[in-house]
């Protein structure tokens, strides 16, 4: 066998193996997990820790407002409106009194 087809053949096995080796390596970062799927893992579980305990808070709100008085209706002191009409702002609204 002549040494150049030698060397042919030795240089593409050379190169299937490197390429081999580069599609493990790729793989490897590809399927198994890594540092910042780690990360994201953590993150994930904290922002969930924290959507339920919005959810939470969003309930007590919601009980709170429940269970409250009502709103104050204020009536303007010019016009007899509720706001807004004739220009009132809230410095000029009074609560109404019963005559």
């Amino acid at each position: 066998m002549p040494i150049w087809i030698a060397k042919i053949i030795a240089t593409r096995i050379i190169k299937a193996v490197k390429h081999k080796i580069d599609l493990k390596r790729i793989d490897k970062y590809v399927n198994k997990p890594n540092e910042l799927d780690k990360q994201m893992k953590s993150l994930q579980k904290t922002v969930n820790k924290y959507g339920e305990y919005i959810e939470e808070l969003e309930k007590n709100v919601a009980i709170l407002q429940k269970d409250s008085h009502p709103k104050i209706e204020f009536v303007c002191t010019k016009c007899g409106c509720k706001g807004g009409c004739c220009g009132c702002k809230s410095k000029k609204v009074k609560k109404k009194t019963k005559k």
